[in-house]
């Protein structure tokens, strides 16, 4: 059984929200990026994965076969944090031209958990940082305040139960969005352990297809789920209806006004699940 929670982190602001008020529209013209990592170095480490690049792809292709269209497929090669961090963060970071530059994006590589927030692999080290941290008390990751909508992390422990009220941080910048409005809408991840194989191209084929047909976090939960791994959905916005009503209803082919507020986040997860890595579920 499904289970969806929204928890508030200011008080509750009673709101009677329908679908139009959420300014849906259809989507044009919108663009999808895959980053993957399958062929890792001795400097950062980690074990290399061939099938990464071919499973991620079952959800980068048949987006591109619905809605939207292909606008960079970047497997190994230079893959630092440079195309994850926030210029607001360093002036050299370039999510602007990478994951903050699409619609939506898919990105598969090592994850972990790091206190409050998820962790990502790097390939090679910059400035630094062999990592990526997102989310929590970690301020590297801004997305959403320049195009992008949906995030989805094929990585471990990329939204693990203890690490629910952090995520939204990396969905807004605070330094732009006061200005622009702009916030990435859901984000759709992991707790605990996901698993890597060719076999399992087909469900991130079917999430990109179910998500045009509903709701992406139904894709997306129903999807990846299995005996060995625990898909959440997540989704932010100023009050709990209005977070709900994006969770249970936002579509890749019908894509609302970006989320008010952050205040509130909401998830969609399968209660009790119990992946390898970590405890069963139990936000």
């Amino acid at each position: 059984m499904q289970r969806i929670i929204s928890m508030p982190v200011g008080r509750l602001l009673p709101l009677v929200m329908c679908l139009m008020a959420l300014y849906g529209v259809d989507a044009t013209a919108r663009e999808v990026k895959k980053l993957v990592i399958t062929n890792f170095t001795a400097q950062c480490g980690g074990n290399d994965i061939g099938a990464w690049n071919n499973m991620v792809d079952g959800w980068y292709d048949e987006m591109d076969d619905e809605s939207y269209s292909k606008d960079g497929a970047y497997v190994n090669g230079n893959m630092t944090l440079e195309r994850f961090c926030d210029p607001d963060w360093n002036g050299s970071c370039d999510d602007d031209w990478f994951i903050d530059d699409s619609d939506a994006f898919i990105l598969g590589t090592h994850g972990a958990d790091s206190g409050d927030h998820w962790q990502g692999l790097m390939r090679w080290s910059w400035n630094g940082h062999c990592r990526v941290d997102a989310g929590g008390s970690s301020d590297e990751v801004w997305n959403g305040d320049w195009d992008n909508e949906f995030i989805t992390l094929s990585s471990c422990n990329s939204a693990d139960d203890d690490n629910l009220s952090g995520i939204r941080n990396a969905m807004f910048d605070p330094i732009d969005t006061p200005s622009n409005g702009r916030r990435a809408h859901q984000w759709d991840a992991f707790h605990g352990v996901m698993w890597i194989s060719n076999g399992r191209r087909g469900d991130y084929d079917d999430v990109a297809d179910d998500g045009h047909d509903g709701s992406i976090s139904d894709a997306w939960v129903y999807n990846q789920k299995d005996s060995k791994q625990c898909p959440v959905a997540y989704a932010i916005s100023s009050s709990r209806n209005g977070c709900l009503v994006r969770l249970n209803y936002e579509r890749y082919n019908y894509v609302y006004g970006d989320p008010p507020g952050h205040n509130w986040y909401c998830w969609k997860a399968w209660s009790n699940c119990d992946p390898t890595g970590e405890t069963a579920w139990n936000p």
